[in-house]
């Protein structure tokens, strides 16, 4: 119910305050590194502060959605520049073998715990197309790992 309401406090300090851990983990988990995520974060936070008046007008989770949408197109691009997506055979390897968007919904529903709901209003797909990226995405990195030796 609040989180719809227009969300009146959203300064740049709030913003960052309470949204910056959550989404450091987030990019963390897609470029696998800490300084990167950080690098990813501050870019989306100021794409995203630039438009104040946009900002200003958004409810708690539309702004949500747009700091998770933002800080996966940075850290998408972010990790295509760096190559990132290595041959190692941990689950994260895995992971980030798969295309950009199966990496975020699995990310943001596995280790992040969001619900499906909360992840289609994030990457602005239907529940429906989330719960088949979902599966698709689990599929995809199981065969990874039986192919790896691991399952």
């Amino acid at each position: 119910m609040d989180s719809h309401r227009k969300y009146k406090g959203n300064t740049a300090e709030r913003i960052i305050s309470e949204y910056e851990g959550a989404l450091l983990r987030y990019a963390g988990l897609i470029l696998g590194s800490g300084s990167l995520a950080q690098d990813a974060v501050e870019a989306a936070f100021i794409m995203v502060l630039k438009d104040s008046d946009k900002m200003m007008g958004l409810s708690r989770d539309q702004l949500l959605a747009e700091l998770y949408r933002t800080v996966h197109h940075v850290a998408v691009t972010i990790a295509g520049r760096q190559q990132l997506c290595s041959t190692g055979t941990d689950v994260m390897a895995a992971v980030r073998k798969l295309e950009p968007a199966e990496q975020q919904v699995i990310i943001l529903k596995i280790l992040e715990g969001k619900s499906n709901a909360e992840i289609s209003s994030i990457v602005g797909l239907s529940e429906e197309r989330v719960a088949r990226l979902l599966y698709k995405s689990v599929m995809n990195v199981t065969g990874k790992l039986k192919k790896a030796g691991l399952l």
